[in-house]
């Protein structure tokens, strides 16, 4: 009987140039058994020995991200559509599925683009080799060792992925999903962001562990086991005990984290301690009771000459309040919120004092 454990997850990675609006990233069957049949070839040409197992394409190109998220990930998919998953399944065939898509769409939402266009110029194709339970720990350490120094797509798989997606590729490049999280580490370090990796490692590789980690800012976090996601603690300035300086790093280190958890697709909620913060539901905002106030109806836009926007203050039913935007994706229903309170103008101000109580 062949389980998960013995498939070994592999990418065929893309460089491409900026996608016009014809491209196309999802592949039709005839189309994917022509790239997936090169990809294949390749695959073989860098390691004989794959050609033992049975080999499954996938059916369209994914980022980096999706590629590794733990909810969002093909790998699973692509083992039921090829029937290599369940009780039945006995040690797999040699030979390659090559999943197509059937005019644009598919029955298991893991295997469809989650960003349509793709907001980066690195794509994959995942693919998956099914192998014998004896043949699993050296091939995948074969393929760890070989596949990201010698690994290069060759001209007709480039070529070919060119003809039918409209995309201009520059590299393409074969390597084991463990290359594909190195490289994503390596390009964090390039940009000074390596210390905002850890949550999404621990999300990825031990997701059954609890942890606790500090990260950049004093940004403190918590892995919740059983809700799968990371729990962030929220804290707005007049909590922070700093300045505005200071609190903007910290603010600068929790839009780092939360970045970098949704580009990979691992779920995070903000908390809280404090009776007078709120989260909404989804974590789209925070709002603060800062006390009484003979304002009436008065909007501020605060901001921080490092960190743009910090909050909204406002004056409702008697209450100043301040509002912190955590999901960047929510400034315009946050900004209708606040206008369906009386809220109708904001005045821009870079004094963050007007985030302390009244």
């Amino acid at each position: 009987m062949n389980d998960v454990s013995n498939h070994i997850r592999l990418v065929a990675g893309f460089e491409i140039r900026p996608p016009g609006d014809s491209c196309r990233f999802i592949l039709e069957p005839e189309e994917s058994r022509r790239l997936g049949g090169l990809v294949a070839e390749d695959l073989s040409h860098c390691v004989p020995e794959v050609t033992s197992g049975h080999l499954v394409t996938g059916p369209a190109l994914l980022e980096p991200g999706q590629i590794i998220s733990p909810d969002h990930a093909p790998w699973e998919a692509m083992a039921q559509v090829a029937r290599l998953e369940g009780e039945s399944v006995q040690a797999p065939d040699a030979g390659i599925t090559s999943i197509g898509a059937n005019s644009g769409q598919l029955a298991h939402a893991p295997l469809m683009p989650y960003w349509s266009p793709p907001r980066g110029l690195f794509v994959c194709l995942p693919v998956l080799l099914a192998v014998e339970a004896a043949e699993f720990d050296p091939l995948r350490s074969k393929l760890e060792q070989k596949l990201f120094e010698i690994g290069g797509l060759r001209p007709p798989a480039m070529g070919t992925l060119a003809e039918i997606t409209g995309l201009d590729p520059v590299h393409g490049q074969l390597m084991t999903r463990a290359d594909l999280m190195a490289l994503l580490k390596v390009q964090l370090a390039g940009a000074g962001l390596d210390p905002f990796w850890p949550p999404v490692e621990h999300a990825l590789l031990e997701p059954q562990s609890d942890a606790r980690l500090e990260l950049p800012g004093g940004l403190d976090a918590q892995w919740n086991v059983t809700a799968g996601g990371w729990e962030l603690e929220f804290m707005p300035l007049h909590l922070a005990g700093s300045d505005g300086d200071e609190y903007a790093l910290w603010l600068r280190a929790l839009r780092q984290t939360t970045a970098l958890l949704e580009s990979h697709l691992v779920r995070w909620r903000a908390t809280s301690r404090h009776a007078e913060v709120e989260i909404e539901p989804q974590s789209r905002w925070g709002r603060c009771d800062l006390g009484p106030t003979e304002e009436k109806g008065r909007g501020w836009m605060i901001e921080h000459r490092d960190v743009g926007l910090v909050a909204y203050t406002a004056t409702i039913d008697g209450r100043y309040l301040a509002y912190y935007p955590l999901d960047p994706a929510a400034l315009d229903e946050l900004r209708d919120t606040l206008r369906a309170a009386g809220i109708a103008d904001f005045q821009r101000s870079g004094d963050t004092t007007r985030l302390l109580p009244r």
